[in-house]
This record gives C-alpha cells, sequence and structure tokens, in this order.
C-alpha cells in the first residue's frame, strides 16, 4: 500500500517534534561541556591573577612586576573581587566602579558575587587565606544563552513549516472538494432537467393523480441540491431573512422521509433573526439529520431545538442512535473523513465550512455516548 503523505499528518507532527528535542538535547549537551571547559579555564586565569596581584603587593624588587602587571592587563572579561580573612577588598577587576561613592558600589558588588556562590580560596604566606568571588564573564553568558536561542529559532522554523504545510494541505483539499462539489452539481443538471420536464408533462396529463406533485417536490428538492453545490467555493450571498421559517421549511420536507419508527420533535422559537444564507442553512440542517437518521438504525427519536441566547441562536440537532466513538469524535468534520463504507467525508466539512466561514458560526459536537445518542450544536449571530 502506498503511504499518503496527507494522511500521515500525526506522523509528521511527532516527526517535527522529535527532531527538535534532538536537535535541543544535542545542542544543550555540547554546549554544557563547552561551557564546563570554558569556566574551569576561567577559574585558571582567576587564580593567576589573583597571584599576580599578591606578588605585587608582595613583591620587594620591581624585577617582575612588568610580568605581573601584565597578567593582570590581560583580564579584560571576568568580573572578579579580591577580599581578605577580614573581608576587606584588595582588589577587584572589570567592575564599572562609579566615581562618586566607589566603596558602596563595590561592598554591593561583593554582596552579589557572594550570593552568587562563584567563589575559589587563595592561599598564600603564613598560612592566610584571600578569597576570589566572581561572576562568569559577558562570554560565558552569551553561550550559556545560545543554546535557548537556537531552540527558539528551531521552534518557530518548525512550527512556520507545519502551519505551511497544515496550510497547503487544506487548500488542496478544499479544491479537491470543490471541484468535485462543482462537477457533481454539473453532471445532475442535464438529467434533472429532462426530469422536471416529463413532471410537468404528467402533471398535466394526470392532473388528478397527487403522486406526480410529490415527485415534483423532489425533483424541486434535488435542483436546490444541485444549485447548493455548484455555489460551493463561491462566496454566498447572505440575506436578511426568518431563520425560523428556514428552519421549519427544512423540516416540513424531512419529516415526512425519516420512517415510520423514527420520533420526531421540533421545537422551533418564534421570529428567530439572522443574517443567512437559506439554501445553504437548510444543507446544514439536512445533513445533521440524515446523519441523525442514519445513526438511529430504523428506529429511535430525534430533536431539533432553536432558540436565542444572548446575541446569538443555538439550533441543537440530537438523536438516540449509536454515538460516536471517543476517539473519532476530533476527526468527524475533517474533509475525506467517514465512517460509511460508502461515504465521501464531505457532508460534515461542508458543514463546518458553511457555519464557519460563510456565516462567522460554529459547530460543534456538544455531546455523544455509545447506544445513547448524540448532540450537535449551530451557534449563529443573531439580529436583535
Amino acid at each position: 500500500m502506498k503511504w499518503d503523505v496527507y494522511t500521515g499528518k500525526q506522523w509528521w507532527k511527532a516527526a517535527l517534534i522529535a527532531f527538535g528535542v534532538v536537535i535541543g538535547i544535542v545542542s544543550l549537551f555540547y554546549t554544557e561541556t563547552f561551557l564546563k571547559e570554558l569556566r574551569a579555564e576561567e577559574e585558571r586565569k582567576i587564580v593567576l591573577w589573583a597571584k599576580a596581584v599578591e606578588a605585587v603587593f608582595l613583591s620587594e624588587d620591581d624585577s617582575n612586576l612588568a610580568f605581573y602587571s601584565q597578567i593582570i592587563q590581560d583580564n579584560k572579561t571576568i568580573p572578579v573581587i579580591l577580599v581578605n580573612d577580614a573581608d576587606e577588598i584588595i582588589a577587584h577587576r572589570n567592575l564599572d566602579v562609579p566615581e562618586s561613592n566607589p566603596e558602596r558600589y563595590l561592598k554591593r558588588k561583593l554582596e552579589e558575587f557572594k550570593e552568587s556562590g562563584q567563589v575559589l580560596e587563595n592561599p598564600y604566606l603564613d598560612g592566610k587565606t584571600n578569597y576570589l568571588y566572581y561572576k562568569g564573564s559577558s562570554l560565558l553568558t552569551k553561550l550559556r544563552l545560545y543554546p535557548l536561542l537556537l531552540l527558539g529559532v528551531i521552534s518557530i522554523y518548525m512550527l512556520i513549516s507545519y502551519m505551511a504545510f497544515s496550510n497547503a494541505r487544506r487548500s488542496e483539499q478544499n479544491k479537491v472538494w470543490t471541484g468535485m462539489a462543482k462537477e457533481t452539481a454539473h453532471q445532475i443538471g442535464t438529467p434533472l432537467s429532462a426530469m422536471l420536464g416529463w413532471v410537468a408533462y404528467l402533471k398535466d396529463k394526470y392532473p388528478q393523480e397527487e403522486a406526480f406533485g410529490e415527485m415534483e417536490r423532489d425533483v424541486n428538492r434535488l435542483t436546490a441540491i444541485t444549485e447548493r453545490f455548484s455555489k460551493i467555493g463561491s462566496q454566498p450571498e447572505l440575506t436578511h431573512t426568518a431563520l425560523t421559517n428556514t428552519i421549519e421549511n427544512s423540516l416540513d420536507y424531512l419529516v415526512n422521509r425519516l420512517g415510520k419508527n423514527v420520533t420526531f420533535t421540533a421545537n422551533i422559537a418564534s421570529d428567530l433573526q439572522a443574517q443567512h444564507n437559506p439554501q445553504l442553512i437548510s444543507w446544514v440542517l439536512e445533513n445533521l439529520i440524515t446523519n441523525a437518521t442514519d445513526a438511529l438504525e430504523g428506529k429511535g427519536e430525534i430533536e431539533v431545538e432553536a432558540r436565542l441566547n444572548g446575541t446569538d441562536i443555538f439550533i441543537f440537532v440530537k438523536d438516540s442512535g449509536k454515538g460516536i466513538p471517543s476517539n473519532i469524535q476530533r476527526s468527524i468534520f475533517k474533509p475525506g473523513y467517514s465512517t460509511k463504507s460508502r461515504g465521501w467525508g464531505l457532508g460534515l466539512s461542508l458543514a463546518k465550512r458553511i457555519v464557519d466561514e460563510y456565516h462567522s458560526g460554529s459547530i460543534s459536537l456538544v455531546d455523544s455516548q455509545l447506544n445513547q445518542g448524540s448532540t450537535f450544536k449551530i451557534t449563529l449571530p443573531s439580529i436583535l
């Protein structure tokens, strides 16, 4: 079986995360190893600096002063404070000491260095000990931040890559479904026109036959469905019409076609007003009710409720059918996903697009229990 990159979305997601984690761990490990070596080198330089300072203070001749002074001057990056046993500051290096009240500044810095815990003992003459308090150099600080910065850049890159891949995948799927819908509408249109003509002929020839009236109603419904499919991919026209009428007209057609063992209940609030496209909203309702009927498997209850809730209109479609397993509930609105052997996986995907994108609303599965039923909820903005 050929592997499909589009169906491997979860695999790609896991691969991207694993790739980022591996890079992060390797970067952190390598950087920390390098930082340990650099810290050891800095400690060696600090000790050498302290010994040079002491040598300058204790030197009885000037023969090596130039050498020691050069060692002292070579430390240009490591902030350090040298104190004696009495905690008196002997020397310091690489600190921005202000001209006013330098003693107070140095004491404050000494306390900061003590809190950092970085100290070296430096024994010298007569068993005395000096203490070297220091902080990491600016280079050490930058290197410590480097892996975090690298991880941030990699994370942003992976996020952008993932979003680009997802958008390209979604765009391609939308084009495929739109093309299929338009082609289906085109193919159905020709025989449907002929059927309309034959129904009109039969009604004229046999005016007393009621069945032809029902046939005409069904053919008109097919015509409306064809028009809906032909409009997929185009921006629909929204009109300020009564949503109550749209819902009731959709239910009137479906209620007599649900089956004798299906109990249908409708509780539709009066005068619900919303900016909407009646054909598309009807299609969404019919899709949900058809799915509910399939879930009942010939016997059960369906309830449709529509009511105003603040500035929104809530439409609930409930059934007492077999329910939707929890492990697939997040996938039911994805294009191409279907639990039916002959399903295209278009219904709920297109319903979500119609409600979310075209009507600035939302559609969701609010509850589903195995062998107890499911409840879908449509939210549309109301015109008060």
